[in-house]
């Protein structure tokens, strides 16, 4: 008869064997070149005109991700900013431009692979051809060209008030030469909402779903200011973003760049409106409300006053309700920040959880709030700035 040591071995062996049988066999696969990528869309309504220049990634260059700095668009963004390259652009009438990469204006800057054409928008030249050229350091030469539309620029914001319960939001424009297309854009605190239309009037109603962010969530959020854009664009910006990349086959994208990846087009805004979005305020945690306390409360207390609103009903009893709002924020002389703030959060049973956010985005928080409705008042605390706080609702 065999030892136990002699059967394990015989069995580990046996085992070795069957898994040299089922191992998949190791293809190395080479890294693919990396391309020059151009981002660049002249607009009627900037300041001045800007290109993005950037390696498309292959896994042979460590990217990080720190925070999004629209100073430093490639930089704070895992991008790979090309960086020394000879940005030329020729105008319809015949000039020459010449951009300045921006980390180059001052020393130690960022803005590597943003590159600048002193150019305001207004002095465009209408359906007229603005062809780019950029040579890289690598001796890389990319091309590309738009006509920019015609039309009047909206540059002032058109206020209003638009009660999402009730209102629906119409928007004309006048037809524009030189335009392929015209794009909506309505910011949200969620993430914008973006289509683009044949047509010179569109209807929007004021309980739409954001169908362009997977939770479906609504497009026009009480308590918050929302921008609405109507903008004319050239062929290269309209085929450029009505396109996607396939995840198989790596093709689909319209691509009008010669020499690299990428889009240069153009676009004209038509219509800016600046929208307070409100809604009906009937539930106890929604309203008007003020801070409340003793002198040495008020004066430690980092926000004033709250507007509320029952942004969306659960739709179950063992759910909370979401809330969002605004907040009037204390400020010091050397404070920088928003005076009124964005408010996302939740209650259920009255308790209630509330974000205060930097701005008017989602993405950024600067404080939270944990507390109890008792009647008409809050009662709760901050967690970085501690202490009780107390919010009575106005009448």
């Amino acid at each position: 008869m065999r030892s136990d040591g002699a059967s394990r071995l015989i069995a580990a062996i046996a085992l070795a064997a069957a898994a040299a049988a089922c191992e998949i066999e190791k293809v190395e696969i080479p890294r693919p070149e990396r391309l020059v990528a151009l981002h660049g869309v002249l607009s009627a309504s900037a300041s001045s005109q800007v290109v993005l220049l950037e390696r498309t990634r292959n896994g042979s260059v460590a990217v990080r991700a720190p925070s999004f700095e629209l100073e430093s668009p490639l930089g704070s963004d895992s991008g790979i900013a090309e960086n020394g390259a000879i940005v030329t652009m020729t105008t319809p009438s015949g000039a020459t431009l010449v951009a300045r990469e921006d980390n180059t204006i001052v020393l130690g800057a960022a803005g590597g692979g943003v590159y600048r054409f002193d150019l305001p928008g207004s002095a465009l030249e209408r359906t007229g051809t603005y062809k780019l050229s950029v040579l890289t350091r690598a001796g890389e030469k990319l091309g590309a060209a738009t006509s920019v539309p015609g039309g009047t620029v909206a540059l002032v914001a058109e206020p209003r008030d638009f009660n999402r319960a009730t209102d629906e939001l119409i928007l004309e424009w006048p037809k524009t030469a030189g335009a392929r297309s015209y794009l909506v854009r309505v910011e949200s605190p969620l993430g914008p909402r973006t289509f683009f239309t044949e047509e010179t009037r569109v209807r929007i109603g004021g309980d739409l779903r954001n169908v362009d962010l997977d939770a479906l969530p609504h497009l026009f959020i009480p308590g918050f200011p929302q921008a609405v854009t109507v903008s004319a664009v050239d062929s290269n910006y309209y085929d450029w973003f009505r396109t996607h990349n396939d995840a198989l086959s790596g093709t689909g994208l319209i691509n009008r760049v010669s020499g690299g990846l990428g889009v240069f087009g153009s676009l004209v805004r038509l219509r800016l409106l600046d929208l307070n979005v409100v809604a009906p305020q009937p539930e106890p945690i929604a309203g008007s409300f003020r801070v409340i306390g003793t002198p040495e409360e008020l004066a430690a207390t980092p926000y004033l006053a709250l507007q509320l609103y029952v942004e969306s009903a659960a739709s179950r009893r063992d759910q909370s309700d979401a809330l969002s709002g605004r907040a009037t924020r204390r400020k010091s002389i050397f404070d920088t920040g928003c005076s009124q703030c964005g408010v996302l959060g939740s209650v259920q049973d009255g308790q209630v959880e509330l974000s205060f956010l930097t701005g008017w985005s989602a993405r950024d928080t600067m404080e939270t709030f944990t507390g109890k409705l008792r009647g008409d008042t809050l009662v709760g605390s901050y967690r970085f700035a501690g202490g009780i706080a107390r919010f009575v609702r106005e009448r």
